[in-house]
């Protein structure tokens, strides 16, 4: 009976020095969401950049966008500080595609054309309700 008693504490504690690790190293839930919505909110900015810039979406359009997806990622730090930092990034993209323009503009039209196809998807997706887990 002893035996088995001190199987068991064995057991336990070889699990526990093994969870304990694990629980640590994992960030707690609303960090990860928090981190999640806040990448989220940079991507969008930089996605709507090149929807505006070369995909023919409107101010109008963006602006709706950004409020509908303002709604959904609450729990990003700053969405209006990631958003603006997606835009700028999304403005270093469009000076690039601009330099293939001028230098390749058959090459340009197909990168425009496939990435407004993902890009426009990315962004319906975006705006879809999350399930919660």
């Amino acid at each position: 009976m002893n035996k088995r008693c001190l199987d068991y504490r064995l057991l336990g504690a070889a699990a526990t020095s093994l969870l304990v690790p694990l629980l640590l190293l994992s960030p707690p839930p609303a960090l990860a969401s928090e981190e999640g919505a806040n990448a989220s909110s940079e991507a969008a900015g930089q996605r709507a950049r090149f929807l505006q810039d070369f995909c023919g979406a409107s101010p109008e359009d963006i602006a709706q966008y950004k409020e509908k997806l303002g709604k959904i990622l609450t729990e990003a730090s700053d969405f209006e500080a990631r958003w603006q930092n997606g835009w700028r990034l999304g403005e270093r993209d469009a000076l690039r595609l601009r330099a293939l323009q001028l230098n390749s503009p058959a090459e340009f039209a197909t990168r425009v054309k496939s990435n407004c196809e993902r890009v426009r998807w990315q962004a319906k997706n975006s705006l879809r309700p999350r399930v919660p887990k």
